[in-house]
């Protein structure tokens, strides 16, 4: 949010602040109020002077050029070509002189316009920095000094700050709000805007009726009649004042309205009177189905939460959020009706996310406004339009309030406080602090019941005055003590544990952890695993019926994800299309289904390979990320000890419609299938306009977590040499190297350490045979005695035998 430094002394007195901006900025940032940002054109005006206009003369080769003999002090004068219309001799007005850098970085250069030199230039307003007319120069008092540096000379400069304001402040998303708050901070007065108003004409009910039918979402509705206005351009100062928090200018009626925005925090609607069907304005709820066309001319379709403003026939405004086409000012109107209403926060905020609309109003509606405000800021913005588009405020007002708002008394020793923070807290302090903050503060005995303003919502338990004090008394104001340690460190849950073991492993081998949402879209987990069936074949649950969010941020993250696939598919996507061609990411994190018994919760672990490094030495063989994706997984199921796992091919007809058919398989793990990895299905790939290869993968994490933690044996090194010897099968094509390993595992015995698959090969012969040659590489070795080659090549003879018997290889 956007604050005038210019605005906000209009109702505080900051004077001592104009030259230490960046203290008051710091100031506000320790207080919970961070400056993101602090806009002051002062910092560009370096080598800008006031000059004196000795002699304009015109410029000898173009008409519209003027040159200028300006004085720059001590006697200096400097020529200087001039194209505005508005400056005469005798005048003072603003001097970039030659190296002088204006906002935008325009440097001011010594040159030659139509053949003139030209030694600097006259500034305008909004070449200054400044809000104002950019076609004629910055005109100064006739009296000032020649020579003076701009920035000392010049005190109208308005300094901007971007405050970033959290969502439990919404008290300060204004002007006086900001000014309130460095009220109880500075514990300075208040200077309240001027509101006095003349009535004039009619009572306002013989004008039109309101008729508050759901005071529940709506509490308080205010509204004042004003006739005979005059809609036309805004005066300069607010013009300049709106141009400050950035929102343009569109007429002077809208302009104030806006203008008691930013001033108060309050939102405002005028509607043309004459637009207002039977003089008649209704407050209700919504009828699914019905439609409302809003003022830049969207048709929403409305539902039964919706909070509508209604005329005596149709939808005039979504309340708190935006106006309709048929209700606002135009430059015909004469006779306004002004509403100031307080909509209930979470009605607002589900509105504005069902319809995604976010409007000024909306923003603060959705956070919480002050009702005690509504009819101030009402009667201040009649008092506007009277004094600046010369309307007749008509008598009385309407102030539906039936059940005003308060909040609870809060219980609270000043006891509790300082053990909560950790230093002395005096009853005067404490006090002190609460009355400033405009709470209502009574003692009983030890105990304080404190009040808060209804403004402050967010107070509502001890704690929230006990950060309350320590935010405004300074933090700084806590000594850095350890905490003394009576009892041993908790133990670490088994689950903390193996979590970060596995982020480790996986960060070890070159991944990358991705942190995501525990929401996605609608459908999105189907579109990857098909139904719960296939889910349920690969080892993890999806449920066909998503659980759904009562209040989704957006249509893109409306429903508990049931796979970690979905988040990871965005991330591989939007790096892919942003030119990160090559990524290896995995996520821990729970999902979240509908069991039998309601809902359910299931963490698993996801990772996803994309792409393949470039370079000399980098092998481009087709399918290679797959394989480098299992060979991440097996290195992780090593280092975390397991055992008794295999990976099993998924059958074609079985495999989810996010996996690529043939290129997809399970893994078994201590007897039961707990997840699959595989190729990216093409339609997806397709879809999503992925040009690397993409491999990735799903496991249940509680099922990969049996019988953990392994903790490592040692086994003596051994003292008798190993052997190796090579076989090459000739097998079917459908015959998986897996099936082979199995199957020579078992022939081989325990004198086998270890096997390895180190060639596959196949030529056009063999392709038209439908065969390949597998090669294996294996590895003897006993621990009691050197093995000699008769009794290794026995053991070769029996795994050939077997093999060739049991699976009809034939050695090659």
């Amino acid at each position: 949010m956007k604050i005038s430094l210019n605005w906000l002394s209009e109702y505080i007195d900051l004077e001592d602040y104009r030259n230490k901006l960046n203290e008051l900025s710091d100031f506000l940032t320790k207080t919970g109020l961070e400056v993101e940002d602090m806009e002051n054109p002062a910092q560009h005006w370096d080598k800008i002077v006031v000059g004196k206009l000795i002699e304009v003369g015109k410029h000898p080769d173009a008409d519209k050029l003027t040159v200028c003999k300006v004085d720059v002090g001590n006697g200096d004068i400097k020529q200087i070509v001039c194209g505005a219309k508005n400056h005469k001799q005798g005048d003072c007005v603003a001097v970039a002189q030659v190296g002088a850098v204006l906002p935008g970085n325009f440097k001011i250069k010594k040159s030659k316009i139509r053949g003139v030199e030209s030694l600097g230039m006259l500034c305008s307003t909004s070449e200054l920095g400044l809000s104002g007319d950019a076609d004629g120069i910055l005109i100064l008092d006739p009296q000032s000094p020649a020579g003076e540096a701009f920035a000392d000379f010049y005190k109208d400069a308005d300094i901007v700050f971007e405050l970033n304001v959290t969502p439990n402040r919404s008290d300060c998303l204004s002007h006086m709000g900001l000014a309130r708050e460095l009220s109880t901070l500075l514990d300075r007065p208040i200077k309240k805007p001027e509101s006095s108003i003349q009535e004039v004409g009619k009572e306002i009910g013989s004008w039109i009726n309101v008729d508050l039918k759901d005071s529940e979402a709506c509490p308080r509705f205010c509204g004042r009649m004003i006739t005979k206005v005059k809609v036309k351009e805004s005066p300069d100062w607010l013009k300049a004042r709106l141009e400050a928090v950035g929102v343009n200018s569109i007429n002077n009626i809208v302009d104030i309205t806006n203008y008691v925005l930013f001033e108060y925090g309050q939102p405002l609607h005028a509607y043309d009177y004459s637009q207002v069907q039977k003089q008649t304005i209704i407050v209700e709820k919504a009828k699914s189905g019905e439609s409302f066309t809003s003022l830049d001319g969207t048709e929403i379709k409305l539902n039964d939460q919706d909070l509508l403003i209604k005329d005596g026939q149709r939808v005039v405004g979504l309340a708190g959020v935006v106006g309709g086409q048929n209700s606002g000012v135009s430059e015909s109107t004469t006779d306004i009706f002004l509403e100031s209403a307080f909509f209930k926060a979470e009605g607002v905020r589900r509105t504005s996310r069902a319809h995604g609309i976010e409007t000024d109003a909306c923003y603060r509606f959705s956070r919480g406004v002050d009702p005690e405000q509504t009819l101030n800021a009402m009667n201040r913005a009649a008092y506007l339009i009277q004094e600046l588009a010369d309307g007749n405020v008509q008598k009385g007002h309407i102030d539906l309030y039936p059940k005003p708002l308060s909040l609870s008394c809060i219980s609270i020793k000043t006891e509790y406080v300082s053990e909560r923070l950790g230093l002395p807290v005096s009853d005067s302090e404490f006090e002190n602090w609460m009355r400033r903050l405009n709470c209502s503060v009574e003692k009983e005995g030890d105990e304080y019941k404190v009040t808060p303003p209804v403004y402050r919502w967010d107070l509502k338990i001890p704690e929230d005055l006990v950060e309350e004090y320590g935010r405004l008394h300074g933090y700084d104001h806590i000594e850095e003590n350890l905490p003394i340690l009576q009892n041993e460190p908790t133990q670490h849950v088994f689950e903390f544990d193996f979590t970060n073991k596995l982020s480790q492993i996986l960060s070890g081998l070159g991944l990358y952890q991705s942190v995501n949402y525990a929401f996605i879209g609608e459908g999105q987990s189907m579109e990857i695993w098909g139904s719960e069936k296939q889910a349920q074949l690969c080892g993890l649950k999806v449920s066909q019926d998503a659980i759904k969010i009562i209040n989704p941020i957006s249509e893109d993250l409306k429903v508990m994800r049931e796979s970690l696939l979905p988040s990871l598919l965005k991330n591989l996507v939007h790096n892919d299309h942003h030119g990160n061609s090559v990524g290896r990411i995995f996520e821990i994190a729970p999902t979240h289904y509908k069991g039998e018994g309601g809902f359910a919760e299931e963490k698993k672990l996801g990772v996803a390979f994309w792409g393949s490094p470039e370079g000399l030495w980098e092998s481009k063989k087709e399918n290679q990320v797959v394989f480098q994706l299992k060979a991440s997984v097996e290195s992780l199921l090593k280092k975390i000890g397991a055992k008794n796992w295999r990976w099993d091919q998924v059958q074609v007809k079985n495999c989810p419609p996010g996996f690529h058919p043939g290129q997809t398989a399970t893994l078994f793990y201590e007897g039961k299938v707990i997840g699959c990895f595989g190729t990216l299905h093409p339609l997806l790939k397709s879809k999503y306009k992925i040009r690397s290869q993409v491999a990735w993968g799903e496991f249940n994490f509680e099922h990969l977590s049996a019988r953990q933690p392994r903790d490592p044996k040692f086994k003596s090194l051994p003292k008798f040499p190993a052997v190796e010897r090579d076989i090459a099968f000739l097998a079917e094509e459908g015959i998986s190297a897996d099936k082979m390993g199995s199957e020579i595992k078992r022939a081989a015995g325990p004198l086998l350490q270890s096997f390895d698959v180190f060639d596959v090969y196949q030529d056009k012969d063999l392709k038209a045979q439908g065969k390949r040659s597998v090669a294996f590489r294996l590895n003897f070795q006993s621990d009691k005695e050197t093995l000699n080659d008769q009794s290794v090549n026995e053991l070769r003879d029996k795994v050939v035998q077997s093999l060739c018997q049991k699976l009809g290889l034939e050695i090659r």
